[in-house]
Order: structure tokens, then C-alpha cells, then sequence
């Protein structure tokens, strides 16, 4: 089975989200300690569909019910912010942020957690509420640097772009790690997690794999 303590779990955000994302945590929509100042990076569209989105297990609920994480990085999501493509505002890479957090972290915590083997919105995708079922996803996809379909591997997109779902709310002492753009931001950063008192490394683009 996938060793869980080596999972890690990448959501990407605005570095102007960060000092209060530090603080207080991470929260789904709709939460009552949902950051009102939050700077939107995604899909708008695609993103109010998932606020009333059914997940298809016993007691699930809705896809707004959970803070989304990808379990790779280089996704298409920030490729599009990168680029404007698919109609995203356009966005420099430097002002995109990923929060790190662990995935036993969580577990060990009791937080609700769901995976998907896939993009969450798509209809074949699979969602799993036990750690066993890790296995089931294309590992492979998820860690790939090149993510396009292709005549050989036509659903490689919505692998790559599997999910671990966390219900309503992520504390912040289980960031593990934040990953920038620059030297810059790097600095900016270090200087906000000094101020939380919290121990997180930060680290720029480690082995040029995270950014484009």
C-alpha cells in the first residue's frame, strides 16, 4: 500500500491568502472562518458547480462541504492560471503559493478525508473514504511532469488531477511546507511564517518540478 506518512498533499493559493491561512487555517466555502478577503486563482464556473456537487458515498455530502487538495503538483489548474488558457485570469507564477500539508497529519487528527482517482468533477471518476484504496490510484499520472491525453493514454488529464477532499477545514500545524516561485518570495514567505510561530519550510520550486 502506499506509505500514507509519505503522502503529501498540494493546494495552491494566492501568496496574499497566506498570512491568513497561517493563522487561522484553511476552510471550505461557505464556513463561517472562510477568509473574506480571499483571492480567487481557479475556475469560477467550475467552482460554484462544486458547491452543490453530490459525492456519490454514504453520508459524502458536497464537494463545497471539503477543502480540495491535488496529491501532485504541476497541475493543469495552475498551467491555466500560468497561461490564461481556458478563460483563468492570467497570473504571474510568483503570486501562486503552494500550501504542503501531510496526509497523516490529518488522519491522525480525525479529519474527515476522501480520495478521488481523478479530477472530482468528472463523471467516472471514484471516490474512497479508506486509506487501502490509495492504491488504486495511477500514482503514476499523478507524479508525471507531462499530463496532456494522448491516442495511448486518452485519460491521463483527469488522473493527473486526482483529490484528497478534507472536510470543512485544514489547521494550519499541519502545513508542512510552503513552495514559491523566487528568491523573493521566498524571502516574503519566511517572513510570514516567522510571525505565525509556526515551523514550515519554505522552499523554491525544489528540483524545477513545481512551477512552469
Amino acid at each position: 500500500m502506499a506509505n500514507v506518512q509519505n503522502i503529501n498533499l498540494y493546494r495552491i493559493v494566492h501568496r496574499d491568502n497566506v498570512a491568513y491561512i497561517l493563522e487561522k487555517g484553511m476552510f471550505c466555502y461557505g464556513h463561517p472562518f472562510f477568509d473574506p478577503d480571499n483571492i480567487f486563482i481557479g475556475d469560477s464556473k467550475l467552482t460554484q458547480q462544486r458547491h452543490d456537487f453530490d459525492i456519490p458515498l454514504s453520508d459524502g455530502g458536497y464537494l463545497g462541504d471539503y477543502v480540495p487538495f491535488y496529491l501532485g503538483f504541476r497541475s493543469p489548474m495552475l498551467y491555466n492560471i500560468h497561461t490564461g488558457h481556458r478563460g483563468i485570469e492570467q497570473r504571474p507564477q510568483s503570486d501562486i503559493i503552494y500550501i504542503v500539508c501531510k496526509l497523516h497529519c490529518l488522519i491522525e487528527k480525525d479529519y474527515k478525508v476522501i480520495f478521488t482517482d481523478g479530477h472530482a468533477k468528472n463523471k467516472v471518476t471514484r471516490f474512497y473514504t479508506d486509506i487501502q484504496d490509495l492504491n488504486r490510484l495511477d500514482w503514476e499520472s499523478i507524479n508525471a511532469q507531462y499530463w496532456q491525453n494522448t491516442d495511448t493514454n486518452p485519460d491521463r488529464m483527469r488522473r493527473k488531477q486526482a483529490e484528497c477532499l478534507v472536510k470543512s477545514q485544514v489547521p494550519p500545524q499541519c502545513i508542512a511546507a510552503l513552495v514559491v516561485y523566487d528568491e523573493a518570495t521566498k524571502n516574503e514567505m519566511e517572513k510570514l511564517v516567522q510571525k505565525s510561530g509556526h515551523k514550515i519550510g519554505v522552499h523554491i520550486n525544489p528540483k524545477s518540478q513545481f512551477y512552469y
